[in-house]
C-alpha cells in the first residue's frame, strides 16, 4: 500500500470537514444547502470509493494521484505513521478496511442526495445541525475503520462519530422523549468507548497511541487472566455499538426511530457495523501469535456465537411485535446484526478445531458474515428510506393508521415489497444467499460441533419469524386498509430525488441476490489480501475451488468425506418459480374457467371502514402472546 493512497484518504476527510464549515452557512436555504452537501459527499465518495477499489482489487495504478496531501512515514503491513510532533498516529488501510470505507461512504451518497428533499419535512427546525454533522459523523466512522489503535487515534474517530451522531438523532430536539433518548444514546456510547480504551490499557507494557500491531504483540507478554480481561472489555465496548443483545435494546430502538430517516438509514445500515469491524479486528488480527500466548480461540468463539444466536432470535421476535414502522426497523437491524454475530463466533470456533471439514466451514462461515455486512447495509438502508417515504407522505410512522398506499404510491410500494423480500432472505433476493451460508455452515459443520446444529436451526426459525415481520410492515402499509381513514392530507408519490437512491438501492438488493458468487470470490480476495489475520495465510493457501463452487448458477459448499453439500442456487429458483407459475396458468387456464370477482369477505361485517379492518395488534397475535417473555411488548 503506497502512501500516496494514505494521502488520499486525508484529503477525502479534509473535504467533509470542509463540508461541515462551509455547508452550515447556507442552511437557511434549504435546497442550496442540500445540493451543496450532497456535492461535497460525493467528491469524498469519488476519491474513497476510487481507493476502496484499488485496495480490493489490488490495482494500484488507477488510485487518482491528488497530490494534496502526500505522506512519508514507517509502513509496516500497510500500516503508516503519521509524525504529529513528536507523537505518531497510526493508520491502517488494508482491504478489509477498505470494505468498510467502501460500505460507508456509498450509504453516505444515497442518504445525502435523499436528504435534500426530505429535509423539507422539518420546517420548524434549522438545518444548520443537520449539515454540520452529517458530514463529521461520516467522516467519524471512517477514521474508526481506518485509524490503527485503540487509544489516542481511536478516540477522536469514536468521538467525531458519536457526538456528531448524537445531535443528528435529537435533531427534533423540541420533543422531551427525543432529548431524553439521544442522551441515553451519548452515555452508552461513551461507556463503550471507555470499555474498549479500558481494556487495550490493560495489556502489559501498552502505551498511548500503541498501534493495534504493537498491542498484539505486548499481549504476547500478558498473563492469562488478564488476557481475558482485555478481551472481554473489549468485546462488551464494541457489543454495545454493534447492538448485540441485551445491550442494543438499552438505546438502537430509540435512537434509531426518532432519527431522521436518512441518519437511521446511515445508523442502522452502517454506523452498527463498525462495532461488527470492531470485533474482527479484535478477534481475528489482535491475537499473538507467539508461543505460550493466552488466547482461547474456541472459548471467545463460543461466547460471541452464543451472543449472536440470542440476539437474532430476540431481536426479531421484537420487532414482529412493533406497531410503530421505524421501531420495527430498528429492533429489526438488531436481530440481523445476530446473524452476522453468530457467523463471526461459530467462525472462530470452527477455525481452531482439529478437523479440516471444520475449519474449512470456519472460512466459509466469515465470508457470509461479510456479505450479510454488505446485504444489511443495503436492504437496511433502503428499509429506512421506504420508511422515511412514508412518513414524508402521510405525517405518521403508526401502521395501526395506514394500509392501502401501494394505490397511491406505487413505485415506493415496489421497492418497499423488494426491499423486505430481501431481508426475509427469499431468494432470488440479497439476503437469501449471506443468511443461506451463515445458516448451512453451522449445520455442516455441527456434524462434528453438536451446539453449531442447534445454533443453526434457531437461526433458521429466525428466518421465518423476519418473513412475518415484513409480511406485516408491507401489509399494512401498501396493501389493506386504512390511510383513507386516517390520514388528513392528499397523499401521493415522493419526489423523484427520494425515488432515485431508493431505485439504486433495490437493483443492489437484486444483483446481490443473483450474482452471490461474485461477492463470495471478491471477501474471499479480501481477506487473503488482508495481512495480520489469524486466517490469512489459510485464505492464501486454501484451495476453495475444491470445496467451494461459485458459478453463475449459485454457491455450493461441496462437502469432504460424505458429508452432505449445501446449494445456494438463487437463479436455479427464479426458474423454478417461473415454471411453477406458467403450470399453474396453464391449469387454469385449460378447462376454459372464467374469473368471477366478488367483494372481499368481511369476516361477518357488512361494511368495511376504519373499525372493522385488520389493525397491526391482530396479525399474529398468538404467537406474540406465546413469546411475550421476549420483551419488547407494545400497549395495546
Amino acid at each position: 500500500m503506497s502512501a500516496d493512497i494514505y494521502g488520499n484518504l486525508l484529503t477525502a476527510m479534509a473535504v467533509l470537514l470542509l463540508s461541515a464549515i462551509v455547508v452550515p452557512f447556507f442552511s437557511d436555504n434549504r435546497k442550496l444547502a442540500g445540493w451543496l452537501n450532497f456535492a461535497l459527499v460525493a467528491i469524498a465518495g469519488i476519491i474513497l470509493l476510487n481507493i476502496s477499489y484499488a485496495s480490493i482489487f489490488g490495482d494500484e495504478s488507477s488510485v487518482f494521484d491528488l497530490g494534496f496531501l502526500s505522506l512519508t512515514g514507517m509502513m509496516d503491513m500497510s500500516n503508516i505513521a503519521i509524525s504529529i510532533g513528536s507523537f505518531k498516529l497510526f493508520m491502517l488501510l488494508d482491504s478489509f478496511s477498505a470494505f468498510f470505507i467502501g460500505l460507508i461512504i456509498f450509504m453516505a451518497i444515497m442518504s445525502a442526495f435523499y436528504s435534500m428533499q426530505y429535509m423539507e419535512h422539518y420546517p420548524d427546525y434549522s438545518m444548520k445541525p443537520f449539515y454540520v454533522n452529517f458530514p463529521l459523523f461520516i467522516c467519524g466512522m471512517i477514521g474508526l475503520v481506518t485509524l490503527d489503535d485503540l487509544s489516542v487515534g481511536f478516540t477522536i474517530a469514536w468521538q467525531m462519530m458519536t457526538i456528531s451522531s448524537y445531535f443528528l438523532v435529537k435533531f427534533e430536539f423540541k420533543k422531551a422523549e427525543n432529548v431524553k433518548s439521544a442522551n441515553k444514546y451519548l452515555i452508552l456510547m461513551e461507556l463503550a468507548w471507555l470499555l474498549v480504551v479500558v481494556g487495550g490499557f490493560l495489556i502489559k507494557g501498552a502505551g498511548l497511541g500503541d498501534s493495534v500491531h504493537e498491542l498484539t504483540y505486548k499481549l504476547g507478554e500478558t498473563g492469562p487472566v488478564m488476557t481475558y480481561f482485555v478481551f472481554g472489555l473489549i468485546l462488551l465496548g464494541f457489543a454495545f455499538k454493534a447492538a448485540i443483545f441485551p445491550f442494543g435494546q438499552m438505546w438502537l430502538p430509540d435512537a434509531h426511530s426518532i432519527a431522521p430517516s436518512p441518519i437511521s438509514a446511515l445508523l442502522s445500515g452502517v454506523m452498527i457495523k463498525t462495532g461488527i469491524y470492531g470485533i474482527i479486528r479484535t478477534f481475528f488480527w489482535m491475537v499473538p501469535h507467539t508461543e505460550g500466548a493466552h488466547f482461547n480461540g474456541t472459548f471467545w468463539g463460543v461466547v460471541i456465537a452464543t451472543f449472536g444466536v440470542v440476539t437474532l432470535f430476540i431481536g426479531t421476535v421484537q420487532s414482529m411485535k412493533q406497531s410503530d414502522i421505524k421501531r420495527l426497523l430498528a429492533y429489526s437491524s438488531i436481530g440481523q446484526i445476530g446473524y452476522i454475530v453468530l457467523a463471526v463466533g461459530s467462525s472462530l470456533v470452527m477455525f481452531h478445531s482439529e478437523s479440516e471439514f471444520v475449519k474449512l466451514m470456519g472460512l466459509i462461515a466469515i465470508v457470509g458474515a461479510i456479505y450479510h455486512v454488505l446485504n444489511h447495509a443495503i436492504f437496511k438502508g433502503l428499509l429506512f428510506l421506504s420508511a422515511g417515504s412514508v412518513l414524508y407522505a402521510t405525517g405518521t410512522k403508526d401502521m395501526n393508521k395506514l394500509g392501502g398506499l401501494l394505490k397511491v404510491m406505487p413505485i415506493s410500494g415496489i421497492i418497499a415489497g423488494i426491499a423486505s423480500l430481501s431481508i426475509a432472505g427469499v431468494p432470488p433476493f440479497s439476503g437469501f444467499a449471506s443468511k443461506w451460508t451463515i445458516i448451512s455452515t453451522n449445520l455442516l459443520a455441527g456434524s462434528e460441533v453438536l451446539f453449531l446444529v442447534v445454533f443453526g436451526i434457531i437461526a433458521l426459525f429466525t428466518s421465518a419469524v423476519t418473513l412475518s415481520c415484513y409480511v406485516k410492515f408491507f401489509g399494512l402499509t401498501y396493501t389493506a386498509s386504512g390511510a383513507e381513514w386516517n390520514i388528513k392530507k392528499e397523499i401521493k408519490e415522493v419526489p423523484g430525488t427520494m425515488i432515485a437512491p431508493k431505485a439504486v438501492l433495490t437493483i443492489l438488493c437484486i444483483v446481490q441476490g443473483l450474482i452471490p458468487f461474485f461477492y463470495y470470490t471478491t471477501i474471499i480476495d479480501i481477506f487473503s489480501k488482508s495481512q495480520g489475520s489469524i486466517f490469512y495465510h489459510t485464505f492464501r493457501t486454501f484451495d476453495f475451488s475444491k470445496y467451494l463452487d461459485t458459478t453463475a448458477m449459485g454457491v455450493s459448499l461441496t462437502g469432504m468425506s460424505g458429508i452432505a453439500t449445501s446449494v445456494a442456487v438463487p437463479v436455479v429458483m427464479v426458474v423454478v418459480f417461473a415454471v411453477a407459475f406458467l403450470i399453474a396458468w396453464a391449469l387454469k387456464n385449460s378447462a376454459g374457467s372464467t374469473e368471477r370477482k366478488a367483494d372481499t369477505w368481511l369476516c361477518g361485517y357488512q361494511d368495511l371502514h376504519n373499525l372493522t379492518r385488520y389493525k397491526e395488534s391482530n396479525m399474529f397475535s398468538a404467537l406474540k402472546s406465546f413469546l411475550w417473555w421476549t420483551g419488547g411488548n407494545v400497549k395495546k
